[in-house]
């Protein structure tokens, strides 16, 4: 059991950062993040505080489940989610989550035999695609529910982690309201993520090479070959952002990246902006500051010390 808090961005980045895991703010509302960890048996469970908005993507592990639930609404694949929502993904599966207020989440991994066992389940899992399931309140709250408590009361009651009875008990619990959640669900499986994810790409590697780009829509429709209505629909769809809000966002954190690695070869803000096709030194300082707490000169200082 462990429990993190955090008031430095990338330090809440390393501690959920995996090799199939990239994380980018989008805002800063709060200067805080944290993290808290369990483990029940082969389950691992974690709940997190964000203190503004952010965009995390990666892939899951190739052993289990992922199951995912997050207050307030955000975007989970592409699909708008509720608060009764839980996005679950399968083995190896490629995932896009975000999420622009400060925001809480629940994630919980189950590995696949615990979860799927009979014939019809090995069947099911081995054709299953990321989908947001969308039961019943009472299913989403008695899953989600069960899991928080869990988590407070290995906290405050760590003998409980040791108990293997009490373990497996929740164990059997937690994995009878998981299926629930897919019994009861009431949304088809999204088909269009692969597609808009493709699309999303297209633009997003161009962004990253071509720093002539103004960003405009459309020069990325031209570039990529996508009309400039699809380009807005799925960046929305993926990420909630304008495809030049999304980009732009990406360019900060490429520029964040910038100033912290290459400090010691003498990189000014002002070489690393321009370098990154932003003009305007004023305004590159400004959203900078907002989205990462500290003007770019400040970290370059932070670091010098």
């Amino acid at each position: 059991m462990s429990t993190q808090s955090f008031t430095d961005y990338e330090a809440f980045v390393a501690s959920i950062g995996e090799a199939t895991l990239s994380m980018r703010l989008t805002a800063l509302e709060e200067k805080r993040w944290a993290l808290t960890n369990s483990v029940a048996g082969l389950i691992r469970l974690q709940k997190g505080f964000e203190g503004g908005g952010s965009i995390a993507e990666g892939v899951t592990h190739d052993l289990g489940w992922v199951f995912y639930h997050q207050t307030p609404s955000g975007q989970t694949n592409g699909e708008t989610t509720s608060l009764n929502d839980v996005f679950v993904t399968p083995p190896r599966s490629e995932f896009c989550l975000t999420c622009h207020p400060q925001h809480h989440w629940l994630t919980i991994f189950i590995p696949s035999q615990l979860l799927f066992s009979s014939e019809y389940d090995l069947e099911y899992m081995a054709s299953a695609q990321p989908q947001l399931l969308k039961p019943p309140s009472d299913i989403t709250k008695d899953f989600t529910t069960m899991a928080h408590r869990f988590i407070a009361i290995a906290e405050s009651r760590p003998q409980l982690l040791s108990s293997d009875l009490a373990v497996e008990s929740f164990q059997t619990e937690l994995l009878a309201a998981a299926k629930e959640l897919f019994i009861q669900n009431q949304n088809p499986a999204n088909r269009n993520f692969v597609r808009w994810r493709h699309q999303v790409k297209l633009a997003e590697e161009l962004a990253l090479t071509d720093f002539d780009l103004s960003l405009s829509i459309a020069q990325l429709s031209e570039k990529t070959d996508v009309p400039e209505r699809t380009l807005r629909t799925v960046f929305q769809r993926c990420f909630g952002l304008s495809p030049a809000h999304y980009l732009r966002v990406i360019r900060l954190h490429q520029a964040r990246q910038r100033l912290l690695m290459d400090r010691p070869c003498g990189t000014t803000v002002t070489q690393v902006a321009f370098g990154l096709g932003f003009w305007d030194l004023g305004r590159f300082a400004g959203s900078y500051r907002l989205l990462f707490g500290e003007l770019p000169s400040q970290t370059l200082r932070t670091l010098a010390r």
